[in-house]
């Protein structure tokens, strides 16, 4: 890849996570302790915009990049839409209306996802993929850090939570920025649809049947055990800023700190890992992440002050960026050329749908169900809450470590090939 094209793309997920660390750090305590929401609504605003984005990936916009070929088109008409929809919601903040509106902008952003992952494997070798990957997650974390410092510092101004409705213009803000930078540095790639992906639409008429007949066994097989292991690792995840306001009773500059901590180790952990899965094989690097993530899970109820939170958030930083690079390369490998659109919007779909499905299915219905037997056994409603989302974290280990063994036991890594790709551009 061309030293400019990687500028335009690392450029891009810079922005593109500086924009989703100003606007999802701390969402969900925003709706906790300003608009009052339940465990399951603030988990909800998770799983409704993750359940659309994960289905339009999967049964639209893989198909529709397949189709036209003109990823990068697709990855401007969802940050431009998702900009336009972010200043919508601004203009009537409620629980519903966050939860209803970002199902709605996700419909068309998810677009800009599946753009994005099939354009990435078409301008890189599979020699270098992860590696690339590794150094555009890294200054995506630098992006990380500096929106969560961003919002860090403006959250508790003038009281807790007032300053979060700012966040929407800003995250548009963004957005269109990210427009820009694509289109002045990322060439368009050329070419016609594929016999293949012309085979697997008819077999896709067929049926379920027909379906599973157009994705390589290899690939399923992979898809599934990833899905199951983002379920365990993010099962929690709506509920850790809370945990750390609740249980911690940290400002929002120190929950900054916690988090912008956690992310500076990506970058040194998305580079590494990725040079490291090129070198020593992705199935080893993913491995090694999950014991780390299982780790982190059973020490975080025991990290009940600053310090310990500080130091266990911060080892847990290296597996999100691990996964992310590593997991992503591993698909590539897994996935035949001529049908990158379709099985990565079917891959990022997997993560998304897991991603969202997870904090409400498993995490909040489970914290519920806990916080409700605490509470029929006579404790405070305070303890209950937080014993609820400590008793998330152990769950979250269970099935984390289960993920990590069918894993190890039935996804086979496939040898690369060292020559590289050539895609016509634009």
């Amino acid at each position: 890849m061309r030293a400019k094209v990687q500028i335009g793309m690392a450029s891009f997920q810079f922005m593109v996570n500086s924009r989703r660390a100003i606007f999802y750090t701390f969402l969900t305590l925003f709706m906790f302790e300003v608009l009052g929401a339940s465990f399951i609504e603030i988990s909800l605003v998770i799983t409704l915009p993750m359940l659309i984005s994960s289905s339009m990936q999967a049964l639209v916009w893989g198909r529709l990049s397949d189709r036209i070929r003109r990823r990068r088109l697709l990855i401007v008409v969802g940050e431009i839409s998702a900009g336009i929809g972010y200043l919508l919601i601004w203009t009537s903040i409620s629980v519903w209306v966050i939860i209803i509106g970002l199902a709605l902008i996700e419909a068309i952003w998810s677009m800009s996802n599946t753009g994005w992952a099939a354009l990435f494997a078409d301008l890189t070798a599979p020699g270098e993929r992860s590696t690339l990957n590794g150094r555009i997650n890294g200054l995506g974390v630098i992006g990380r850090i500096v929106g969560i410092t961003v919002i860090g510092a403006i959250y508790d101004i003038p009281t807790p939570g007032a300053g979060f409705p700012f966040v929407f213009p800003i995250a548009s803000a963004i957005m269109f920025g990210s427009v820009i930078v694509l289109v002045a540095l990322v060439p368009e790639v050329k070419g016609l649809p594929s016999v293949l992906e012309q085979e697997s639409q008819l077999k896709t008429s067929r049926g379920l049947k027909g379906v599973l007949k157009g994705y390589p066994p290899g690939f399923l097989i992979f898809l599934g055990c990833w899905a199951f292991i983002a379920i365990g690792w993010t099962c929690y995840m709506s509920l850790f800023t809370v945990y750390l306001r609740i249980g911690l009773s940290l400002s929002s500059v120190e929950i900054g700190l916690v988090r912008n901590l956690n992310s500076g180790v990506g970058l040194i952990a998305a580079p590494v890992a990725g040079y490291l899965g090129d070198r020593l094989g992705r199935k080893f690097v993913i491995l090694e992440a999950l014991i780390i993530q299982i780790a982190v899970t059973l020490l975080y109820p025991f990290s009940t002050a600053l310090l310990p939170m500080l130091i266990v958030n911060t080892l847990a930083g290296i597996t999100r960026p691990a996964l992310h690079t590593v997991g992503y390369a591993l698909a590539a490998d897994l996935i035949p050329e001529d049908q990158r659109g379709r099985l990565f919007g079917a891959y990022n779909a997997a993560w998304t749908l897991s991603f969202g499905a997870s904090p409400t299915v498993v995490g909040s219905f489970f914290a519920t169900w806990r916080e409700n037997y605490y509470l029929i056994n006579g404790v405070s409603s305070d303890f209950a809450e937080l014993q609820a989302i400590i008793d998330v974290f152990f769950l979250s280990t269970g099935l984390v470590a289960s993920g990590a063994v069918l894993f190890a036991a039935v996804v086979r890594e496939p040898r690369r090939k060292s020559n590289p790709e050539q895609p016509e551009q634009s």
